[in-house]
């Protein structure tokens, strides 16, 4: 939970210092593009600390010692020097996507960064934006290949302790606009110690890592983990992953890659697009973790990755599903005494009621739900009305507190009181953070149901949106999976909550003549599986929904770009209007 004996090192300048003095020679990070031999580069941990303290030097040099720093670097062994160049100089990192909008165009005003760190590309690209961005007051651009040059002998140890803030992390903004969640450096410590924990790793980890430097699960889980442990990491570019998938695993294969991370998401399009001698050429035995979280995780999801690549030597044990966000550092949960991650078959009825009731895995109202572990932080079940814990077997909203937890919202005084300031009714006990997630415990593992935000919410019973989803992109494979949102909408402030689908489809194979058939097919499933009625289904080209830099679905920007006729329509059925 949260009483571990944290390292000796306070801050990750001590953790840098030493694991540069433990590994010196030891590669501790590569990087190319598509994850193979061509154009790699790598850093030992002794290269890493000089790149690490030029940097830092220079930025000392410029005045950004306290201040905040846009770390606005492309993927790559630049981004994590660049970080570690931020932390040296006893700055505030602020690592953000290099791509304008959406996400930077609300980053860059609400960080008010002083400073921006980036190539001399990035700032040719973006500077004129990123300045329009700043009210007036625009940063002072400082280029890597620059700071990198400075002499590492001139950098100054900085005058900071535990307390001292090291980052300011952005949330994904799946619900709402991104949000700073600020970290200090006991945060990050304590955070890296449950990882450690939660997979019993050590020093002998090699990990094959495309998730996006700038996000939580890639800096944190990855990058601060692989410093931590003193292990080794291959990173590769997320777009190269998101162009051809099996080139994760492929060089997951080439590298005997023991720990492997990715959403949910990433699984299934690894299956999806691969062929049987693709999978069959591969040797994934060398796995012993792989991670799976960042969005709820699908039983089915795991069966069929797990199936598809056992050729590969993969095996269903291997996965250990976790639950984290960006206001707890990142890992909330996961690790598990049991072999194979547990599925609860419950009933969506009951579901609809905050209850939890076993039914059998064929029943036709069975909702698949996956365990994500034992807590390694503090963990209460709270009804997020009343404010009061949970009792067993029943649903609530998941409330956090310890070590890990940030602390609190940069400049949102009132968003940080309200998630960050949760106290128990009954108790007095406190505070908490709010999550904003739903689920419940069982056998002292964690069970994510959905977003409070997301909830559907018809005739007073709740329904979970990620369920309806995939009831939909399994009723058809045209249907692209992952890729769909279900929200409601109403024409009238007393009326009834409509039932809106939107989802993407893939037309290879699919004549205008059957998309009617489609959609009703759609119709049917949400009708059989969940009883409900369904009033709009819209079907959209691919890659057309809005999603996070992480690949979440972001339900409310969909369901905006829905009421203002901003998607990209493919086919579309409402039900007929009861007004005449």
């Amino acid at each position: 939970m949260s009483d571990y004996d944290l390292p000796s090192e306070t801050t990750l300048v001590d953790l840098l210092q030493r694991r540069a003095e433990q590994y010196r020679d030891k590669v501790a990070f590569s990087f190319s593009y598509n994850g193979d031999d061509e154009d790699r580069t790598q850093l030992t941990y002794g290269e890493l600390t000089l790149k690490a303290r030029a940097i830092a030097s220079y930025l000392q040099q410029q005045g950004a010692a306290g201040e905040r720093v846009l770390v606005l670097v492309r993927p790559g062994l630049d981004a994590v020097a660049a970080f570690f160049g931020c932390v040296l100089a006893g700055a505030v990192a602020v690592p953000a996507h290099q791509k304008l909008a959406p996400r930077l165009s609300s980053v860059v005003p609400d960080a008010q960064a002083r400073f921006v760190l980036s190539t001399a590309d990035t700032q040719a690209n973006t500077q004129a934006a990123v300045d329009d961005l700043t009210d007036g007051q625009a940063p002072r651009w400082c280029v890597i290949a620059d700071a990198a040059a400075a002499d590492p002998a001139n950098w100054v140890p900085p005058d900071i302790e535990a307390d001292s803030v090291a980052m300011i992390q952005y949330t994904s903004g799946s619900t709402t606009e991104p949000k700073g969640v600020v970290l200090t450096h006991r945060n990050l410590l304590h955070n890296l110690e449950a990882n450690r924990q939660s997979w019993d790793a050590d020093d002998r980890m090699i990990c094959v890592s495309w998730l996006p430097p700038h996000h939580d699960m890639g800096l944190i889980g990855v990058v601060l983990v692989t410093l931590y442990l003193g292990a080794t990491t291959a990173l590769m570019s997320p777009a190269a992953f998101i162009k051809r998938p099996m080139r994760w695993l492929e060089a997951i294969s080439r590298e005997r890659a023991t720990i492997a991370t990715a959403p949910n998401f990433a699984y299934g399009r690894c299956v999806e697009r691969s062929t049987a001698a693709e999978r069959a050429a591969l040797d994934l035995s060398s796995l012993t973790t792989v991670h799976v979280g960042a969005e709820p995780v699908r039983a089915a999801t795991l069966a069929a990755f797990a199936d598809a690549f056992a050729p590969a030597g993969f095996k269903l044990e291997m996965f250990m599903p976790v639950y984290g966000l960006a206001e707890a550092t990142v890992l909330v949960s996961g690790g598990s005494d049991a072999a194979v991650a547990g599925v609860r078959y419950v009933d969506r009825s009951a579901l609809a009621q905050d209850r939890v009731v076993d039914v059998a895995p064929d029943s036709p109202t069975a909702a698949a739900v996956v365990a994500c572990g034992r807590p390694r932080q503090d963990v209460v079940i709270v009804d997020p009305a009343t404010s009061r814990a949970c009792g067993p077997d029943e649903v609530g909203e998941i409330w956090v507190s310890g070590p890990s937890v940030g602390q609190g919202y940069w400049r949102r005084p009132e968003e940080t009181a309200q998630t960050f300031g949760g106290y128990l009714a009954e108790t007095g006990e406190g505070p908490f953070l709010r999550t904003g997630d739903m689920g419940f415990l069982c056998a002292d593992e964690l069970f994510i149901i959905g977003r409070c935000k997301d909830l559907v919410v018809v005739d007073g019973r709740n329904y979970y949106p990620h369920d309806i989803e995939f009831t939909v992109q399994d009723c058809n494979p045209a249907l692209v999976a992952n890729r769909g949102a279900v929200f409601t909408t109403s024409p009238g402030p007393d009326a009834r909550a409509q039932l809106v689908v939107v989802q993407e489809v893939d037309r290879r194979g699919i004549g205008d003549a059957e998309l009617g058939a489609v959609m009703e097919g759609i119709r049917d499933a949400i009708a059989q599986k969940h009883l409900l009625e369904t009033h709009h289904v819209m079907l959209v080209a691919p890659l057309s929904i809005p999603t996070t830099s992480s690949g979440k679905i972001q339900r409310g920007q969909c369901r905006q770009q829905f009421l203002d006729g901003g998607l990209t329509v493919v086919a579309d059925w409402h039900a007929p209007s009861q007004s005449g």
